[in-house]
């Protein structure tokens, strides 16, 4: 909504109601958003400064930075939570379904998770970290 020939349409944000509607504010200004951050964060330790946007997304690009299936999986998660908001506000705007923000984070969860699953890690400190962290099974492999 924060593009000049859709002012007509009022542009409330739909997920607070408390704001206009604009990137900037969707992410991560916005009280509906800050609680999905708040759930990931109390979920799986999701780190994220909430500042403003551009601030946030240059602190992101350097602390998930590389390759290590940790940091994969965080730059992930990320996409995954912007992903996750975008299709709740369409929801929202198009079909009148609302779900509360917890749901958003744990569907922003369950994804990257699903990824990790496919993802044949090797049996590490680190793998085993992530999985006791964000509550995935140890898959059993067959070693024969």
């Amino acid at each position: 909504m924060d593009k000049p020939w859709l002012s007509h349409l009022g542009g409330v944000c739909v997920l607070c109601g408390r704001a206009v509607e604009t990137h900037k504010h969707l992410f991560f200004r916005c009280n509906y958003s800050r609680w999905c951050i708040r759930a990931l964060k109390s979920i799986v330790r999701f780190s994220w400064p909430n500042r403003a946007w551009g601030e946030d997304i240059t602190w992101a690009s350097k602390r998930y930075m590389g390759r290590h299936i940790v940091q994969v999986a965080y730059r992930a998660l990320l996409a995954a939570i912007v992903y996750h908001i975008w299709q709740e506000r369409n929801q929202r705007v198009f079909r009148h379904i609302t779900r509360p923000s917890s749901t958003i984070a744990r569907n922003a969860i369950d994804a990257i998770s699903q990824k990790i699953l496919s993802i044949e890690l090797l049996d590490s400190v680190s793998s085993r970290g992530l999985y006791r962290l964000w509550r995935i099974p140890w898959p059993v492999r067959d070693t024969a």
